[in-house]
C-alpha cells in the first residue's frame, strides 16, 4: 500500500479514535461494547481544511524529506539513525505536527514486534506507536505513546527530527520502503499537512563471521606462516630449476 492509501487509516493516526460505543443488551441494563461495524476507508484528509498556515492554499503547508538513512539494516543489530526534515512553507506557525511512517515490505511479513523505533524531540527521546494495517504494512506514529504534543514549526522555518530504527533478530529479511505522512492533530482527528516518500532499504542477516586464518584476520602468526610458505615455494622453485640445469648439462652416455 502506497502512502496515499495508507492515509486512509485516519482513524488510527495518533490513536485519535474515540472510546468504543456501548449498547444495552436488555439483560438487566448491563452495557457491553457494541460490535465494531465494518467501516469503509475514510476519505483522505483535505489539504485545504488544514489549519496549519493560512489554510487557503491547496498545496501541502509542510514540506518533508527523509535523508541520511542507511541502505542496510542488520536483523538483531543496533539502532541506526536517519533524519526527517520538516519545512513550513506558509506565513503562519504550524503546531501539533505528528509524523506517521508507513513501512511496506515485499513479503508483507513485518510485524510491530520486529521493529524498535524512537524519535528525538524536546523532552525526549520518545517511542513510536506501532500498528499493523489491514494490508500488512507497519504504521509508526510519532506520538510518544500519547506523551508527545507534536512538533511546532515556525513560519518559513524548519525542524529536523532524528529517528532511531532497529530490527529484531527474527525480523524477515528483504527490501522495505518507508513513506511518511505529516498529520496535524485537531482534537480527536487530524489533518494531512505533508508527505515524504521513497526511503528504500533492506533488512539483512547478521554479518558472516570471518573464519580463522582468513586475510581479514591476518596477524603476526599468520604472516609468519605466509612468509614460510613463500620461502618454501622459492626454495622449491630454485631446486627445480637447478635440477633442470643439471639434466641439460650432463654429458650423454
Amino acid at each position: 500500500m502506497r502512502l496515499r492509501n495508507a492515509l486512509a487509516l485516519t482513524a488510527l493516526l495518533l490513536t485519535f479514535a474515540a472510546p468504543p460505543a456501548t449498547a444495552d443488551t436488555g439483560t438487566g441494563g448491563a452495557r457491553h461494547p457494541a460490535p465494531a461495524p465494518a467501516m469503509p476507508a475514510p476519505a483522505l484528509p483535505s489539504r485545504a481544511r488544514a489549519t496549519c498556515g493560512d489554510g487557503k492554499s491547496g498545496a501541502f503547508p509542510i514540506g518533508a524529506r527523509i535523508r541520511g538513512g542507511p541502505v542496510v539494516y542488520r536483523a538483531g543489530g543496533g539502532p541506526q539513525s536517519w533524519l526527517l526534515d520538516l519545512t513550513n512553507t506558509t506565513a503562519g506557525t504550524c503546531t501539533a505536527i505528528h509524523p506517521v511512517i508507513v513501512f511496506t515490505d515485499a513479503a508483507r511479513a513485518l510485524r510491530p514486534a520486529h521493529l524498535r523505533m524512537e524519535f528525538e524531540a524536546p523532552g525526549g527521546p520518545y517511542p513510536v506507536s506501532l500498528e499493523r494495517s489491514d494490508r500488512d504494512e507497519i504504521i509508526a506514529v510519532f506520538d510518544g505513546k500519547d506523551a508527545f504534543p507534536g512538533f511546532s514549526v515556525p513560519a518559513g522555518g524548519s525542524a529536523t527530527v532524528k529517528v532511531q530504527l532497529a530490527f529484531a533478530p527474527d525480523a524477515p529479511l528483504g527490501e522495505v520502503v518507508a513513506d511518511a505522512a505529516l498529520v496535524q492533530k485537531k482534537g480527536d482527528d487530524g489533518e494531512w499537512v505533508g508527505e515524504a516518500g521513497g526511503y528504500r532499504f533492506s533488512v539483512e542477516g547478521p554479518e558472516e563471521p570471518v573464519t580463522a586464518g582468513s586475510l581479514a584476520h591476518t596477524g603476526p602468526r599468520e604472516w609468519a606462516y605466509g612468509a614460510g610458505a613463500v620461502a618454501a615455494l622459492a626454495v622449491g622453485g630454485g631446486l627445480l630449476l637447478g635440477a633442470r640445469r643439471l639434466r641439460r648439462n650432463r654429458p650423454a652416455p
